[in-house]
């Protein structure tokens, strides 16, 4: 296990390293660096209730389904593309999660605008590709307000419905094979996000 860690580590870094150097990057700022996930002995990652089934409208202007998550390990989070305080190094960091587990399909991700008045199908669509994100495995999500919120709320990813766009979740929510969340990550932070990965490689296993 405490070689898995290392490496881990090793591989994380150097995708951040490229980042910073990726031409698009440059408007953001470089990730800073951060101490490696500590070995320690491992408890059962907390089952912190159901995700309910939604729906929303992808990036390529599709009716997307949660269904089509079943059985795979994902990571959800919410965005708006106008941000340009957290979102740009909370994207940065999901793209890091998404580049470490790109050949593997058992994982997926799903960032949902929280502005769905600005964030059209089209707008979203630009969005990913400033991220080079894969959207066969990484969806873009808009829709009406009220299902974004319904999904905001304790009845479903339990981060909080936000007064204003602008006040949407920094965190990353692991969800697990069966549709059930199983841990919280604060998605502006690289610790924290490592151990998104971690614990990601746990429930595979735990597929396995």
């Amino acid at each position: 296990m405490k070689s898995r860690r290392i490496g881990l580590v090793v591989v994380l870094s150097a995708i951040l390293i490229a980042l910073s150097v990726a031409p698009w990057v440059f408007r953001f700022p470089a990730p800073q660096p951060v101490i490696p996930v500590a070995a320690a002995a491992l408890e059962p990652l907390p089952d912190l209730g159901p995700v309910p089934n939604f729906e929303l409208v992808a990036e390529n202007g599709e009716k997307w389904s949660s269904t089509s998550l079943e059985g795979k390990v994902w990571v959800a989070d919410f965005f708006l593309t106008s941000c340009q305080g957290a979102c740009p190094v909370m994207m940065r960091h999901m793209w890091g999660v998404h580049e470490y587990f790109k050949t593997n399909d058992c994982v997926q991700f799903v960032s949902i605008s929280v502005d769905p008045d600005t964030d059209k199908p089209e707008v979203i669509a630009n969005y990913a590709k400033e991220y080079k994100a894969d959207t066969a495995r990484w969806k873009f999500l808009t829709g009406p307000i009220e299902e974004v919120h319904r999904m905001a709320s304790e009845e479903g990813f339990k981060v909080g419905v936000p007064e204003t766009p602008m006040q949407h979740s920094r965190r990353f929510i692991l969800v697990d094979a069966r549709g059930r969340i199983r841990g919280y990550y604060e998605g502006m932070d690289e610790m924290s996000v490592r151990e998104c990965i971690a614990d990601i490689e746990r429930l595979l296993e735990e597929q396995a």
